[in-house]
């Protein structure tokens, strides 16, 4: 059985649990409601944004990440959506349970505006389908570090990668409810760095999603 490690740096407070020990069991992580993992959740975005240059909202990009995301749902789940653009050349974007959606400007200088609604619509698919909770649940143990509060999560590498394809899958829906073309998600994949097959990752292989909607696609 692989498994991966998922990094959240964090300030545990706000929780109804406090959580205390270096190593939280599988036991322990069981004790915890949505809510404290929410709160975990809304935590680690806030530190991500306080070590991050995020663009101002009249940043140019900021300005086309806020046109392009309002053609989409603001909530999913009942949680408001919130968006940000960090100015990190790294091609990448991630989400967080409690509704945070941030992507580089790496990645929205390489994507066209269809493209980068489909990476938007996986976000949300993460968000909707509640995979940042059960893949916390799902944890044998979390770590806590003594550097800045680091939590280290194991994840089954296949549990991972089936929740990404699920996430182009609702995307795609997503995509075809609001009347955007759902082609940008296999043009997206095909800009963006393929992940190698003989290391684990969080990711399936590009090829893999690619041929995933390119199915659906048949059939659209």
């Amino acid at each position: 059985m692989k498994y991966i490690i998922l990094l959240f740096v964090v300030m545990l407070v706000g929780c109804q649990n406090q959580i205390q020990p270096t190593i939280i069991s599988s036991e322990r992580i069981k004790t915890l409601s949505d809510s404290d993992i929410l709160a975990i959740s809304q935590q680690a975005c806030i530190e991500n944004d306080k070590k991050a240059i995020i663009a101002p909202d009249y940043h140019f990009l900021s300005k086309r990440l806020s046109n392009l995301n309002n053609k989409l749902p603001r909530k999913t789940n009942n949680i408001e959506l919130s968006y940000k653009v960090y100015l990190d050349s790294e091609p990448n974007a991630w989400s967080t349970a409690n509704g945070c959606i941030r992507i580089n400007s790496g990645l929205m200088k390489l994507l066209e505006d269809d493209e980068l609604q489909a990476v938007i619509a996986h976000e949300q698919a993460h968000i909707a389908l509640k995979h940042g909770i059960s893949l916390l649940r799902q944890a044998p143990y979390i770590e806590i570090t003594d550097k800045s509060n680091e939590i280290v999560i194991m994840v089954k590498e296949e549990i991972s990668h089936q929740y990404e394809v699920e996430a182009d899958n609702y995307a795609f829906d997503l995509l075809v409810k609001e009347k955007i073309d759902p082609k940008g998600l296999v043009n997206m994949l095909t800009k963006m760095p393929i992940h190698a097959k003989n290391q684990p990752t969080s990711h399936p292989t590009n090829i893999n999603r690619i041929n995933n909607i390119t199915n659906k696609l048949k059939h659209y």
